[in-house]
């Protein structure tokens, strides 16, 4: 279980760390199950695993696991919106993981959302602490909730 930030606002998740699959085993990575993702032009994979997407603080998230840790990262890729819950976990000299976008193969490092490949300097991608709790639930951590949710000329 990661350490609690006390200026985060965490948030509960309706997943929990068993229901994602772990990029860590080598032997389930290049598994194919049936009709995994409806067909998408323009994907590089279409029928293996790949993270989730959770909505969460009026944010879309893609959610990944590795081993026991959690990974949070925008959704939309930042350089044409590619969807990255359904992007590869890549694994880059150093042990640094990333998240392979499956449109232009865009690498966005886990741990600060910088872009790692290509070398862009200057691009990231926003992430998300996540704690796991000792049951499996998933907690994400914000800066503040969203202003939606504040605002009187917004419906829930």
């Amino acid at each position: 279980m990661q350490d609690q930030d006390d200026q985060k606002i965490y948030l509960p998740l309706d997943i929990t760390i068993h229901d994602l699959f772990d990029w860590s085993k080598s032997d389930e990575k290049f598994q194919v199950i049936p009709r995994a993702v409806s067909f998408k032009p323009g994907l590089r994979r279409q029928n293996s695993k790949t993270g989730a997407l959770v909505s969460c603080n009026e944010q879309q998230i893609a959610v990944f696991r590795y081993h026991n840790r959690v990974y949070a990262i925008k959704e939309k890729c930042p350089h044409l919106g590619g969807p990255l819950h359904l992007g590869d976990i890549e694994e880059l000299p150093g042990n640094t993981l990333c998240v392979r976008c499956p449109w232009h193969s865009w690498k966005f490092d886990l741990d600060t959302g910088l872009l790692k490949q290509p070398k862009r300097p200057g691009v990231s991608s926003v992430v998300y602490p996540v704690i796991v709790k000792e049951d499996g639930k998933l907690m994400i951590g914000f800066d503040q909730f969203d202003p939606k949710y504040f605002s009187v000329d917004s419906s829930f």
